[in-house]
């Protein structure tokens, strides 16, 4: 078993794409802790219509069949984070596509029970039929999701809460548990970089998931941060405790170590491995080998 010491330099997790098919998620979890990781997220969708005309798959092609399986994330990471000492989120939760109350409290709970280790991935997800089938058109789902945002985060803030939008409100209710989080689970932005997304981070996130590849040249992440810094500095806020995690799908050693110097020399907090769909022994052959690659890149 390869294993890295990461007391040095970002942090390194995994990201999986795990299903009923793959690994079992609790054993998966127990390996990617004995390695050295500090993180496991997983992906989310509640659901994928049959016919999603409008909605082409990112990559291209038929949307995978594992798209459809994915786990609930609150919940099988409710399990990884009772057998270890991960930090575990999603990366990340369509909420728009939940009730926010429910979400909420689910949230709470898994934060409390964890002892704070809640990494709260959010976004608004690509799928407009997916979307749509929680009664909203789908060009106000980036404002719907904030809009469940700000519901959720009063409720776990107050001990009277109240929130009134366009398209959700909460009368005067009480909620508990409360986060163990202060004053919640640092909420990160899963969505395209953009002039207007840097806007929306500054408005209500703690940190930013981008969606693509920073670690790439192409990316162009320096100009990123740098226009992201101005938006946050618009609204009062310091960019110096805004946090950004980096997710990774190029498992080669040269990827890896070029992702964490690029991650080092920018401030980027985490880099979060993707591990597809794999059986046992592919998937802990997998994380063998990103814990070597890992190891050979010291700060």
């Amino acid at each position: 078993m390869e294993r890295f010491d990461g007391k040095t330099g970002p942090k390194v997790g995994i990201f999986s794409d795990g299903t009923d098919w793959s690994m079992p998620l609790v054993d998966f979890a127990v390996a990617v802790e004995e390695r050295g990781f500090t993180a496991l997220t997983l992906n989310e969708h509640p659901h994928i219509p049959l016919n999603s005309p409008r909605s082409q798959f990112p990559t291209g092609g038929p949307i995978p069949e594992r798209y459809a399986r994915y786990y609930c994330p609150y919940t099988a990471l409710a399990f990884v984070a009772a057998r270890t000492s991960l930090e575990v989120g999603p990366s990340v939760s369509l909420i728009a596509e939940h009730d926010p109350i429910a979400l909420a409290k689910s949230i709470a709970t898994l934060d409390s029970l964890s002892g704070g280790r809640l990494l709260l991935g959010i976004g608004w997800g690509w799928n407009r039929e997916e979307f749509e089938a929680q009664g909203f058109p789908s060009n106000v789902r980036a404002q719907v999701m904030e809009e469940k945002l700000m519901l959720m985060k009063a409720l776990w803030t107050n001990d009277v809460a109240s929130y009134k939008g366009q398209f959700v409100n909460l009368a005067p209710s009480m909620s508990w548990p409360k986060p163990a989080s202060k004053p919640h689970p640092p909420v990160f932005g899963g969505i395209p970089r953009g002039p207007r997304n840097y806007k929306r981070l500054a408005r209500w996130a703690d940190g930013w998931i981008p969606m693509g590849y920073p670690a790439s040249e192409e990316f162009g992440y320096e100009r990123c941060k740098r226009e992201l810094a101005q938006e946050l500095e618009a609204v009062g806020r310091d960019p110096a405790t805004f946090r950004v995690i980096s997710l990774h799908a190029d498992l080669s050693p040269s990827s890896i170590a070029q992702a964490l110097e690029h991650a080092h020399k920018f401030g980027i907090e985490r880099i979060l491995m993707r591990v597809k769909e794999l059986s046992t022994k592919e998937a802990l052959d997998t994380l063998d080998s990103i814990a070597k690659s890992v190891a050979k890149v010291l700060f």
